[in-house]
């Protein structure tokens, strides 16, 4: 009887330590990356849980003017919490609560969706500000060179006329024709500080390095395509010289870029699996 007596009292003791699980509070704001700016009116959720301000019972719906959100009374536990409104990128982010630390303050980031892939500045309060890639024309797709790019392009020209076709014209680049030089590298600051829009979702890894730009032998570098048969020289990078950028997820899809950038010319590759996305050429002040 005593026996029966002690399992019953056990169990509502950890009747009783299960139902006073230990509680805290979720709050943030949901930004715009770009332009540091609050995201007004956002709806931010947590995957699988009643905590959400779309709910109509939920208290401070005048702070979302502002991007602000607050959840309270959340049990301890790790969550999927993530932000979206209409014509913008979702945002999301993995948070741990515990016993010691139950509260937690959240930065979400969310950006508008007519936004295309590719470089952008930080900081510009204005809005994306993208820096235009003038150089991915002249870009040789590389196997084991990790990047390459043409010194030169031959110009297109506009021939005669085609006989019997009104006013089509046949575009065609001749030997000997004009040819555009490989635009001078963009002039950066050391301190790197950049967005990167990726073309499309993915779940590993970005990388970001950036290599010493050389000039060298085409013929060394068999493993770049995209060259003209009469080009005796190139622009390569060091694969010797690397240096690994860090890469932060803000976004789906979007990456901040910082570090520390060797002075000189530079080729910043940014890479997944092992596989190009795309190559930038910089003049490191």
């Amino acid at each position: 009887m005593k026996k029966q007596l002690f399992i019953g009292a056990a169990a509502l003791v950890a009747m009783a330590m299960t139902g006073c699980q230990k509680t805290g509070t979720i709050e943030g704001v949901v930004l715009d990356p770009f332009t540091g700016k609050a995201v007004e009116m956002p709806t931010v959720w947590m995957d699988s849980t009643i905590f959400g301000t779309q709910n109509p019972k939920y208290p401070y719906k005048g702070d979302l003017q502002q991007g602000k959100f607050k959840f309270e009374k959340v049990p301890v536990g790790e969550y999927l919490i993530k932000a979206r409104r209409s014509k913008y990128i979702l945002g999301q982010q993995k948070i741990t609560t515990d016993e010691k630390n139950p509260n937690l303050s959240v930065t979400l980031y969310e950006y508008s969706d007519q936004i295309k892939p590719g470089l952008y500045k930080s900081g510009t309060t204005e809005g994306p500000e993208k820096i235009d890639n003038q150089w991915v024309v002249y870009s040789t797709s590389c196997s084991e060179s990790v990047a390459g790019y043409r010194l030169t392009m031959p110009i297109a020209t506009d021939a005669a006329k085609v006989p019997g076709k009104k006013d089509k014209k046949k575009k065609m680049a001749d030997k000997g024709a004009k040819v555009s030089n490989l635009p001078a590298p963009l002039a950066v600051d050391a301190a790197l500080n950049v967005f990167y829009v990726n073309a499309s979702s993915v779940t590993s890894p970005l990388v970001v390095t950036s290599f010493p730009a050389v000039e060298g032998k085409v013929a060394d570098h068999a493993d770049c395509q995209g060259f003209g048969a009469d080009e005796k020289t190139g622009l390569f990078v060091d694969k010797a010289k690397g240096t690994t950028l860090n890469v932060e997820y803000k976004a789906e899809n979007l990456f901040q870029v910082t570090g520390n950038l060797p002075k000189g010319k530079q080729i910043i590759q940014l890479s997944q699996d092992g596989k190009t996305l795309q190559t930038y050429y910089f003049q490191v002040k």
